[in-house]
């Protein structure tokens, strides 16, 4: 079971049978995590879920997510965050007796 169809389940499935089911390989709680971040509507649950992503057990921190996620009829269309590029001034500065100079400034991208 991928990442996607485990989401739908934690979605959509009013049953908690398929959690035992699952290999523990295929749960990653912090790429769950990461989208279930992403939902705007779920903003309250995941910060309260942030607290257990490395404490609990893989399984049991899947349940409590399907336990407290709200049981919609789809899975709801959730645009995936990129990361936003910063661009910052890196100025050099050289102080030579009472006149202050700028020697180089140039731009880079941080990623």
């Amino acid at each position: 079971m991928n990442i996607f169809e485990v989401l739908k389940n934690l979605y959509t499935n009013r049953k908690c049978d398929w959690i035992s089911e699952l290999d523990e390989t295929e749960v990653q709680p912090y790429v769950i995590q990461r989208w279930l971040a992403m939902n705007d509507k779920l903003r309250v649950q995941v910060r309260w879920l942030d607290k257990y992503v490395f404490v609990l057990p893989k399984k049991m921190y899947l349940s409590l997510a399907w336990s407290i996620i709200p049981k919609l009829d789809r899975m709801p269309f959730v645009k995936y965050i990129k990361q936003i590029e910063e661009e910052d001034k890196l100025e050099v500065t050289i102080k030579m007796g009472k006149d202050e100079k700028i020697i180089s400034s140039s731009r880079y991208s941080r990623k």
